[in-house]
Protein backbone atom coordinates (compact mmCIF):
# COMPACT_ATOMS: atom_id res chain seq x y z
CA UNK A 1 0.00 0.00 0.00
CA UNK A 2 1.30 3.45 -0.96
CA UNK A 3 0.96 6.23 1.59
CA UNK A 4 0.40 9.77 0.37
CA UNK A 5 1.08 12.60 2.80
CA UNK A 6 -1.18 15.63 2.42
CA UNK A 7 1.74 17.99 1.69
CA UNK A 8 5.54 17.98 1.64
CA UNK A 9 7.15 18.07 5.07
CA UNK A 10 8.90 16.20 7.84
CA UNK A 11 7.19 12.82 8.21
CA UNK A 12 10.38 11.02 9.20
CA UNK A 13 8.83 8.76 11.85
CA UNK A 14 5.99 7.76 9.54
CA UNK A 15 8.36 7.13 6.62
CA UNK A 16 10.63 4.99 8.80
CA UNK A 17 7.61 2.93 9.93
CA UNK A 18 6.50 2.42 6.33
CA UNK A 19 10.02 1.38 5.32
CA UNK A 20 10.26 -0.96 8.32
CA UNK A 21 7.05 -2.67 7.19
CA UNK A 22 8.46 -3.13 3.68
CA UNK A 23 11.72 -4.54 5.08
CA UNK A 24 9.76 -7.41 6.64
CA UNK A 25 9.52 -8.96 3.17
CA UNK A 26 13.22 -9.79 3.63
CA UNK A 27 14.49 -8.98 0.15
CA UNK A 28 16.03 -5.56 0.88
CA UNK A 29 19.38 -5.33 2.66
CA UNK A 30 20.38 -1.69 2.11
CA UNK A 31 18.81 1.69 2.75
CA UNK A 32 20.14 4.83 1.14
CA UNK A 33 19.08 7.95 3.00
CA UNK A 34 19.51 11.61 2.09
CA UNK A 35 20.82 13.78 4.87
CA UNK A 36 21.77 17.45 4.68
CA UNK A 37 22.73 18.03 8.30
CA UNK A 38 23.01 14.45 9.53
CA UNK A 39 19.94 14.36 11.79
CA UNK A 40 17.74 12.13 9.61
CA UNK A 41 20.57 9.63 9.16
CA UNK A 42 21.34 9.64 12.90
CA UNK A 43 17.69 8.96 13.63
CA UNK A 44 17.78 6.07 11.15
CA UNK A 45 20.60 4.40 13.12
CA UNK A 46 18.26 4.05 16.09
CA UNK A 47 15.36 2.81 13.97
CA UNK A 48 16.83 0.32 11.49
CA UNK A 49 18.74 -2.80 12.47
CA UNK A 50 20.01 -5.70 10.37
CA UNK A 51 20.18 -3.54 7.25
CA UNK A 52 23.06 -1.56 5.78
CA UNK A 53 22.60 2.21 6.04
CA UNK A 54 24.23 4.53 3.54
CA UNK A 55 23.84 8.27 4.15
CA UNK A 56 24.27 10.57 1.15
CA UNK A 57 24.99 14.22 1.85
CA UNK A 58 25.02 17.35 -0.25
CA UNK A 59 28.31 17.78 -2.04
CA UNK A 60 30.97 19.96 -0.44
CA UNK A 61 30.42 23.60 -1.32
CA UNK A 62 26.67 23.23 -1.87
CA UNK A 63 25.84 26.09 0.51
CA UNK A 64 29.25 27.69 1.00
CA UNK A 65 32.48 27.16 -0.98
CA UNK A 66 34.64 24.39 0.43
CA UNK A 67 32.28 23.62 3.32
CA UNK A 68 30.47 20.42 4.27
CA UNK A 69 26.93 20.87 5.60
CA UNK A 70 27.16 17.82 7.82
CA UNK A 71 29.52 18.58 10.73
CA UNK A 72 32.55 16.27 10.83
CA UNK A 73 31.54 15.21 14.35
CA UNK A 74 28.20 14.00 12.98
CA UNK A 75 29.90 12.11 10.15
CA UNK A 76 32.15 10.43 12.71
CA UNK A 77 29.15 9.52 14.86
CA UNK A 78 27.35 8.04 11.84
CA UNK A 79 30.42 6.01 10.92
CA UNK A 80 30.77 4.79 14.53
CA UNK A 81 27.19 3.51 14.18
CA UNK A 82 28.10 1.56 11.03
CA UNK A 83 26.72 4.06 8.50
CA UNK A 84 28.66 4.58 5.30
CA UNK A 85 28.64 8.30 4.48
CA UNK A 86 28.85 9.35 0.84
CA UNK A 87 29.58 12.96 -0.07
CA UNK A 88 29.82 13.37 -3.84
CA UNK A 89 28.89 15.61 -6.73
CA UNK A 90 25.14 15.64 -7.26
CA UNK A 91 24.46 13.11 -9.98
CA UNK A 92 21.67 15.19 -11.51
CA UNK A 93 23.37 18.59 -11.37
CA UNK A 94 27.15 18.96 -11.29
CA UNK A 95 28.69 20.82 -14.20
CA UNK A 96 25.31 21.04 -15.97
CA UNK A 97 24.11 23.32 -13.16
CA UNK A 98 27.17 25.54 -13.59
CA UNK A 99 26.41 25.89 -17.31
CA UNK A 100 22.76 26.79 -16.61
CA UNK A 101 23.70 29.33 -13.93
CA UNK A 102 26.37 31.00 -16.07
CA UNK A 103 24.82 30.78 -19.54
CA UNK A 104 21.12 30.19 -18.92
CA UNK A 105 21.27 26.99 -20.96
CA UNK A 106 19.59 23.87 -19.68
CA UNK A 107 21.57 20.69 -20.15
CA UNK A 108 20.32 17.11 -20.31
CA UNK A 109 21.13 16.10 -16.73
CA UNK A 110 19.17 18.96 -15.20
CA UNK A 111 16.29 18.26 -17.57
CA UNK A 112 16.23 14.69 -16.24
CA UNK A 113 16.16 16.09 -12.70
CA UNK A 114 13.27 18.39 -13.59
CA UNK A 115 11.40 15.48 -15.16
CA UNK A 116 11.81 13.39 -12.00
CA UNK A 117 10.49 16.33 -9.96
CA UNK A 118 7.14 15.84 -11.70
CA UNK A 119 6.67 13.12 -9.06
CA UNK A 120 8.08 15.40 -6.34
CA UNK A 121 11.41 16.67 -5.07
CA UNK A 122 11.75 13.60 -2.88
CA UNK A 123 11.42 11.27 -5.86
CA UNK A 124 14.18 13.14 -7.68
CA UNK A 125 16.42 12.97 -4.63
CA UNK A 126 15.69 9.25 -4.07
CA UNK A 127 16.90 8.50 -7.60
CA UNK A 128 19.87 10.84 -7.36
CA UNK A 129 21.26 9.51 -4.08
CA UNK A 130 21.07 5.93 -5.34
CA UNK A 131 23.17 6.94 -8.36
CA UNK A 132 25.64 8.78 -6.13
CA UNK A 133 25.94 5.80 -3.76
CA UNK A 134 26.37 3.41 -6.70
CA UNK A 135 29.04 5.57 -8.31
CA UNK A 136 30.88 5.75 -4.97
CA UNK A 137 30.87 1.95 -4.71
CA UNK A 138 28.94 2.21 -1.44
CA UNK A 139 26.09 -0.14 -2.43
CA UNK A 140 25.52 -3.34 -4.30
CA UNK A 141 23.39 -3.38 -7.42
CA UNK A 142 20.65 -5.23 -5.54
CA UNK A 143 17.32 -3.54 -4.90
CA UNK A 144 17.45 -0.97 -2.13
CA UNK A 145 15.15 1.44 -0.36
CA UNK A 146 15.88 5.10 -0.90
CA UNK A 147 14.59 7.69 1.57
CA UNK A 148 14.57 11.44 1.08
CA UNK A 149 12.48 14.50 1.69
CA UNK A 150 11.43 17.93 0.61
CA UNK A 151 13.59 20.21 2.73
CA UNK A 152 14.33 18.75 6.17
CA UNK A 153 13.33 15.28 7.30
CA UNK A 154 11.85 12.52 5.18
CA UNK A 155 8.62 12.39 3.19
CA UNK A 156 9.44 10.03 0.30
CA UNK A 157 10.60 6.42 -0.02
CA UNK A 158 11.04 4.14 -3.04
CA UNK A 159 12.30 0.64 -3.69
CA UNK A 160 14.86 1.15 -6.46
CA UNK A 161 16.99 -1.08 -8.67
CA UNK A 162 20.30 0.86 -8.64
CA UNK A 163 22.42 1.90 -11.58
CA UNK A 164 25.59 3.90 -12.05
CA UNK A 165 25.39 7.31 -13.69
CA UNK A 166 26.82 5.96 -16.94
CA UNK A 167 23.97 3.41 -17.08
CA UNK A 168 21.27 5.73 -15.69
CA UNK A 169 18.48 4.27 -17.80
CA UNK A 170 19.01 0.84 -16.24
CA UNK A 171 17.83 2.24 -12.89
CA UNK A 172 14.25 1.29 -12.05
CA UNK A 173 11.96 3.02 -9.57
CA UNK A 174 10.17 -0.21 -8.71
CA UNK A 175 7.88 0.47 -5.76
CA UNK A 176 6.64 3.75 -4.40
CA UNK A 177 6.24 3.41 -0.62
CA UNK A 178 5.27 7.00 0.27
CA UNK A 179 5.39 10.58 -0.92
CA UNK A 180 3.49 13.86 -0.60
CA UNK A 181 0.47 14.17 -2.90
CA UNK A 182 0.34 17.95 -3.04
CA UNK A 183 3.68 18.97 -4.49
Amino acid sequence: MVVHFSEPGDYTDEVFSIVQSRLKEGDIKQIIIATTGGNTALKATKFFKDVELIAVTHQAGFRSPGELEVPIETIEKLEENGVRVVTATHALAGIDRAIRKKHGTWMVTELIAETLRIAGQGTKVCAEIVIMAADAGAITMDDCISISGTGRGADTAWVIKPAHSHSFFDMKLKELLCKPKDL
